[in-house]
C-alpha cells in the first residue's frame, strides 16, 4: 500500500475518532427530577457551602427530613472499603466540580469540610450516593452500545441556614451514565464487512484511548453529576431572584 494512502486513510481514522467520541459524549444521559420544593421565597444566601455526599450508611444525617429511599440506605449494610474509597473519590470530584460551577453563575460558593462556625448566611447543600457502579471495562470495550455502562445517582438536598437548624428548601435525585460507546464488537463487524479489519482494529483501539473523553470513569460521571445538580440549583436560584437568567 502507497505510503500517501496508509497516511491518508489513517488522519481519516483519526477524524472519525474525534468526531465519535464529540458525539457520544452528547448522548452521555443525565436526569433530574424534583422529590420536594418549599413554596414561597427565601433569602439570599452569602455563601452556598457544599458537601461531599455521602457514600455509606454512617454518613448520612438522620436529622435533616430525608426522603425515604435516603433513609432506607441508611439502615443497608455498610459497603466494603473499595467500594466507600471509589465514592470518596466520585463524592470530591462531585463536590469541587460543583463548587466551580457555582462560582461561575454567580453564587459565591465553597467546599464544605466539617461544621462550620456558624451557618449564618449561608445555603448549604448535601447528598447521597444511591448508586454508584464502575459498570464493567470489558462489556464496554468489546461489546459497546451502553453495556457495562459506569452509573452515579444521587438524593441532593439544599438548605437555608436558620437560627440553631437549617430548613429544606429543594430536594431533588439526579442520575448520570457514561455514555454509549462503540464496542469492538461493532467495530470489528464493520470492518470485516467492508474488508478493512486493519483499520477497524485501529478505530478500536483510538476508542479505547478516548474513553477517558468519553467519560466512562465514575470519576467523570461524578463530575457530570455535578452538571446536572448546577443546572437545577441555577434554576432555583433565578426562580428565586438570587442570580439572573443565563
Amino acid at each position: 500500500m502507497p505510503h500517501a494512502f496508509r497516511s491518508s486513510r489513517a488522519l481519516a481514522c483519526n477524524f472519525a475518532v474525534v468526531a465519535i467520541a464529540s458525539l457520544l459524549v452528547a448522548c452521555a444521559p443525565t436526569n433530574v427530577q424534583t422529590t420536594w420544593e418549599r413554596l414561597g421565597p427565601a433569602t439570599r444566601p452569602q455563601q452556598v457551602i457544599v458537601y461531599d455526599f455521602a457514600v455509606s450508611p454512617d454518613e448520612v444525617q438522620l436529622d435533616r427530613g430525608l426522603e425515604a429511599d435516603v433513609l432506607q440506605m441508611a439502615k443497608q449494610t455498610t459497603p466494603d472499603e473499595e467500594k466507600i474509597q471509589l465514592g470518596h473519590a466520585a463524592a470530591r470530584a462531585a463536590s469541587e466540580s460543583l463548587v466551580q460551577k457555582l462560582n461561575a453563575m454567580g453564587m459565591p460558593a465553597v467546599r464544605g469540610t466539617g461544621m462550620p462556625v456558624s451557618w449564618a448566611g449561608s445555603a448549604v447543600v448535601e447528598g447521597q450516593f444511591i448508586s454508584l457502579s464502575q459498570g464493567n471495562s470489558t462489556e464496554r470495550d468489546v461489546i459497546g452500545l451502553g453495556l457495562g455502562r459506569s452509573d452515579v445517582r444521587a438524593n441532593v438536598q439544599l438548605y437555608e441556614a436558620t437560627p440553631g437548624r437549617l430548613e429544606k428548601l429543594e430536594s431533588f435525585q439526579a442520575d448520570a451514565k457514561s455514555g454509549y460507546k462503540p464496542g469492538m464488537a461493532e467495530t470489528m463487524g464493520a470492518g470485516a464487512a467492508a474488508g478493512h479489519l486493519a483499520v477497524s482494529a485501529a478505530v478500536s483501539v483510538a476508542g479505547d484511548v478516548a474513553s477517558e473523553m468519553l467519560a466512562d470513569t465514575v470519576k467523570a460521571d461524578a463530575e457530570r453529576l455535578a452538571s446536572a445538580v448546577a443546572q437545577q440549583l441555577q434554576s432555583y436560584f433565578v426562580q428565586q431572584g438570587w442570580i439572573p437568567p443565563q
